[in-house]
Formats: C-alpha cells, sequence, structure tokens
C-alpha cells in the first residue's frame, strides 16, 4: 500500500463534482467510486437525484448492481428492501410483523443545476456552508457543451488549484512567454484569479478563473470563441483523484455533431495543454514549504485560502 503523501486530509471540504447531468438516466441507476466508497446516483420520480452510499445496510448488497428504482425509492436486489429517497427503509416485502425496521441508507447533499450533479463532502458530516456557482449559458440557445474529457491522476486535488497561481510553469509547460503576471482575490470560499501577458507595452488577460473550493475551477480564456470550461477535481481515494475538463461553448457554427471548426480547435488545444500537466503531477512530491521566488506567482496565497477546507 501506498504511504499517503500529504501534510493535510485526502479530502477536502467543499462541493465535487459527481458527473454530468445526463448521465443519471430516468429508471437506471449510476455507479460511481469517490471519497474511497461506492457511491450509486438515480433520479426518484418527484424529480432531482438521489446520491446515496451503494451497499445496502441489511445485509450489504451493492444496491448498483440489479438494484431497481420504484417511484421515489430504490429496491435492493438480494432482499428487495427499499429505501425511499430520504434514505430510510420504506418496505420490507416479507415482514410477516408488518414492521419496517429504523434503518437509512446513508444519502449525500446534492445540488444539480447547470448540467451537473454536485455533491457535498464534509469528514465532519456537517452541512453546506456555501453553493456551488451556476452557469447561467448552460441550455441557452446557441451554446453548447458540455464536450468532456478527463484523467485519473495520482495527485491531490489541492495541487490541481495550486497550478493556477503557478506562472512560472505556464512558461516552461504550455508555452505562454515569459514576464506573467497574476492578480487575484480571495472571498471566502472563492479564489478569482486573471492571468495577465506582457503583449508590447501591455499586459493582455489570457485567461480568468474562478475557483469554488478545490474542486471546482471554472475558467474562460481570453480570446477565440466564446467559452468557459469547468476544471472539476473529484477524489477517487487517497492516492488518486478523476480530472475532468468540461467546455461550454457559444457555437453558431455547431452542427448536428456537436461543435464548429474554430470551438473544436480551441478544445483541442486546452485538452493538449492540460495533458503536458498530467505526468508531472503523477510523479511529483508535494514539497511543504517550497523555497519561492516572486515571480512564482502568489502560491503562497493559494495555499493560505486552501487551509480553510480543512478540519
Amino acid at each position: 500500500m501506498e504511504t499517503y503523501r500529504y501534510p493535510f486530509p485526502p479530502y477536502p471540504t467543499g462541493w465535487f463534482l459527481v458527473c454530468p447531468s445526463v448521465d443519471v438516466r430516468d429508471g437506471e441507476v449510476a455507479t460511481f467510486h469517490y471519497f474511497g466508497r461506492e457511491l450509486i446516483a438515480y433520479r426518484p420520480a418527484s424529480g432531482g437525484v438521489v446520491v446515496a452510499d451503494a451497499h445496502c445496510p441489511h445485509m450489504g448488497a451493492h444496491l448498483g448492481v440489479g438494484g431497481t428504482v420504484e417511484g421515489d425509492g430504490l429496491r435492493c436486489p438480494f432482499h428487495a428492501w427499499r429505501y425511499g429517497a430520504d434514505g430510510w427503509c420504506d418496505d420490507v416485502p416479507y415482514s410477516s410483523s408488518g414492521q419496517v425496521p429504523k434503518v437509512c441508507l446513508r444519502t449525500w447533499e446534492v445540488r444539480e443545476h447547470s448540467g451537473l450533479v454536485m455533491v457535498w463532502f464534509s469528514s465532519d458530516g456537517s452541512g453546506p456552508t456555501w453553493e456551488p456557482p451556476v452557469r447561467e449559458e448552460f441550455g441557452t440557445p446557441g451554446w453548447v457543451g458540455y464536450e468532456t474529457t478527463g484523467w485519473t491522476i495520482r495527485m491531490h486535488t489541492q495541487e490541481l488549484a495550486e497550478n493556477i497561481p503557478d506562472m512560472a510553469h505556464f512558461t516552461y509547460v504550455h508555452t505562454v512567454g515569459a514576464g506573467l503576471q497574476a492578480q487575484i482575490e480571495t472571498e471566502g470560499h472563492v479564489y478569482r484569479q486573471r492571468s495577465l501577458a506582457p503583449v508590447g507595452d501591455e499586459l493582455v488577460e489570457f485567461t480568468r478563473q474562478e475557483a469554488s473550493g478545490l474542486g471546482l475551477v471554472w475558467l474562460r480564456t481570453g480570446e477565440g470563441p466564446s467559452m468557459w470550461f469547468l476544471t472539476a477535481t473529484t477524489p477517487i481515494d487517497e492516492q488518486r483523484v478523476d480530472l475532468r475538463l468540461l467546455f461550454l461553448a457559444r457555437d453558431e457554427e455547431a452542427g448536428g455533431d456537436g461543435l464548429g471548426p474554430a470551438a473544436r480547435a480551441m478544445v483541442d488545444a486546452t485538452v493538449e495543454n492540460t495533458s503536458r500537466d498530467v505526468p508531472i503531477w503523477e510523479n511529483k512530491v508535494y514539497v511543504e514549504r517550497p523555497p519561492l521566488v516572486a515571480d512564482d506567482g502568489p502560491i503562497r496565497e493559494l495555499r493560505r485560502w486552501a487551509r480553510q477546507f480543512y478540519p
């Protein structure tokens, strides 16, 4: 077993992406592995999405393997116990007494909007103290998305966030140019940054990013087609994360097959650029007190902001 490699816990407090909404289909049970446990998701008849621990608290069957959606609840494939959308058992079909045990399947705090299913994680079980940002453009005319790609990476969610203020790496990994600068502000759970590059005598914005906690980072580029993309980093276990890029583009050239040529080229370039970071993340160690120089960017500031997401 690998040794845990970080000076902070593996699972920060906050909102994390489970999946795009389209991945939870009516009448089906979707399965996931996040936060070191098996999870399931389904749509009750009354609407919305339920995310719950995957194993039946009666005799341990996996509810995502043969479980069936029934009304607002989910019936276990092993002994047919049914759990309502609130997680409580509400039917044991063979109980001769007619009594239902007071047993509850753990359900998670869920937000579904902007075409995304997100859950709240806190190690102490406390409820949400802020809300994930809404992307109003999703589903409106002219906007196409989500175009999605991703990787499973041996890293921590915070290492993705630390890439935002790491200005020197944009020069050497992403060939953006030299003399880059960052303008930042923090507001509670939000970290905002404008990344600037010198062009002649001016500084020109090449990206604008907003991190909501350590799991959700929305980015908008300063040139090309109008496009947002979400960098979503969800812990799988103590060693690995699921990193996904979800692109939402305003694309008048879009056809039946999706994005038009200009937006497609921009998505492909962003994916290729991000892929350059993956082998670095996979093989680096976390340096708790790095000997930073001024031109590294506001990495210390981001680390101070990130402390709030751990007990």
